[in-house]
């Protein structure tokens, strides 16, 4: 019966990361890229030793003139520093799919949840055939 936890996890992880890489696809595809820039960090207090995490609160004006805002999803600041230039894409109409534009950094959303989703559907695949 733990095969079912692992599927479910294994499925979840594929899917989240399936579902980023085929928005980075389309971003790369179709966006549109602006000049943001670091308005603040945001403290989220940590679960057990992990402490207080940062994220960046990225600013810029969308194709229709709005000012917009959104929270990075990366703890780490990665040479953003508050004030200074952020590259941001996002697609046409959908300011809310806002990223930071580095690849390095869409990258680190999706290969890890790809991986923990292959790993756990495999250990379930693992755990019908054995038992």
């Amino acid at each position: 019966m733990g095969y079912v936890v692992f599927l479910v996890i294994g499925l979840a992880g594929l899917g989240y990361g399936g579902y980023e890489a085929v928005l980075h696809y389309r971003l790369r595809r179709h966006g549109i890229r602006v000049r943001g820039f670091v308005a603040r960090f945001e403290s989220r207090s940590g679960a057990g030793a992990s402490g207080a995490t940062q994220r960046a609160v990225v600013e810029f004006v969308d194709d229709q003139g709005y000012l917009r805002e959104f929270t990075d999803q990366e703890t780490a600041r990665s040479g953003l520093h508050l004030g200074g230039p952020a590259p941001v894409i996002y697609l046409p109409g959908a300011p809310v799919t806002a990223r930071i534009d580095m690849v390095r950094r869409s990258l680190s959303r999706i290969v890890p949840c790809l991986a923990v989703g292959c790993l756990f559907a495999g250990l379930a695949l693992w755990e019908l055939v054995r038992g």
